[in-house]
């Protein structure tokens, strides 16, 4: 765990020197098409964008994260009222009992979810959640990690970090990793705030950087959850 000195150390560099903007590569951009045609792990992609939900309001990356990684994953699914007889999972049906309790629909509203408490949502809706700080492993873990559980068709990476160190717009957010390009490192993150950001290319050691910076409602370092059907 970082030292408090050197947590607001870390913090404060990271806010005066973020990625340059023209580092971002979007999937909507040519290069970003083409990063996607070569990239050597992309089989996460298309369940996940399928099931890709926009977050319904500003601290729902949580929650549509939640949604899009349980439906691509194929689990049991709930039939909302609206959708009968159809199943699906949704911002609202992961709100059950014992995630309410782990934190109530109302608070999540107001303060989103933290690295732990995501965890808790996805071990209560039967997967196997498991977190990391990111002061726990260094970028070359961090690789390792992306490229081991993107070539598992069982398993999602959950990425918790903040937009400060990588120059957009926003602070802490969750949103689900879909592929890895080994020629430029990159990852691809399909942000959930679809109404700010298309999905993005960032390079591993940047998707790092924003993973380091402190979350101000833990007072620790974001992080990763790596979930398994």
């Amino acid at each position: 765990m970082i030292r408090p000195m050197m947590a607001a150390l870390v913090s404060l560099v990271l806010v005066v020197s973020p990625v340059a903007a023209d580092q971002l590569i979007y999937l909507t951009d040519e290069e970003g098409e083409r990063l996607f045609m070569q990239a050597e792990e992309r089989s996460d992609y298309f369940p996940l964008a399928s099931y890709l939900e926009t977050e319904q309001i500003l601290t729902f990356c949580g929650p549509a994260t939640i949604a899009a990684v349980l439906n691509s994953l194929g689990t049991e699914r709930p039939s909302p009222v609206r959708l009968f007889p159809w199943t699906l999972w949704t911002q609202d049906t992961v709100f059950t009992p014992e995630n309410q309790n782990v934190k109530p629909y109302a608070v999540v509203e107001h303060e989103g979810l933290l690295l732990d408490e995501l965890t808790a949502f996805f071990r209560n809706l039967g997967v196997t959640a498991d977190y990391q700080h990111a002061d726990e492993f260094d970028v070359d873990g961090l690789r390792e990690i992306v490229r081991e559980v993107l070539a598992d068709p069982d398993q999602r990476l959950v990425a918790n970090y903040s937009r400060v160190p990588i120059n957009q717009k926003g602070g802490g957010h969750i949103s689900p990793v879909a592929a890895y390009d080994a020629e430029s490192d990159r990852v691809l993150i399909l942000d959930v705030a679809r109404y700010k950001y298309p999905p993005v290319w960032i390079t591993v050691s940047d998707l790092h950087g924003a993973m380091s910076a402190i979350d101000p409602d833990s007072n620790s370092v974001r992080g990763l959850v790596v979930v398994t059907k």
